[in-house]
C-alpha cells in the first residue's frame, strides 16, 4: 500500500502503513472557564494501518481523516502540522 498526499503548492507527501498520522479538529467553547475558548481535539493518534479496515478502502479512509480533521501531522518525530485545506488530492502509487 502506497498513497500520495498532493497538496496545492505541488508538494507531495507519500504514505504508506507505517505512516503514523495525528489528526486534529476545531473546537471552540464559549463556556470555557479559562477565556480560553478555541482549541483543537486530537481525533486521530496512530499509524495509517490503524485506521483502515481493508486493503479496499485505504483511500476512502484517508480521505476521511482529511476530510474530518482541520489539521495533520505526519510522521511520529514531526513538529510541523498540515492545514487540510492544503490537500488538492490523494493517488495511489
Amino acid at each position: 500500500m502506497a498513497l500520495n498526499i498532493n497538496l496545492v503548492n505541488g508538494r507531495s507527501i507519500h504514505i504508506t502503513e507505517e505512516t503514523y498520522l495525528i489528526a486534529w479538529k476545531y473546537q471552540s467553547s464559549l463556556m470555557a472557564s479559562n477565556d480560553d475558548n478555541y482549541y483543537l481535539d486530537r481525533i486521530f493518534n496512530g499509524s495509517f494501518e490503524d485506521g483502515k479496515v481493508t486493503e479496499d478502502d485505504e483511500e476512502n479512509k484517508l480521505e476521511g481523516l482529511i476530510s474530518a480533521a482541520d489539521w495533520i501531522t505526519i510522521g511520529k518525530d514531526n513538529k510541523n502540522s498540515l492545514k487540510t485545506t492544503a490537500v488538492l488530492s490523494i493517488t495511489r502509487d
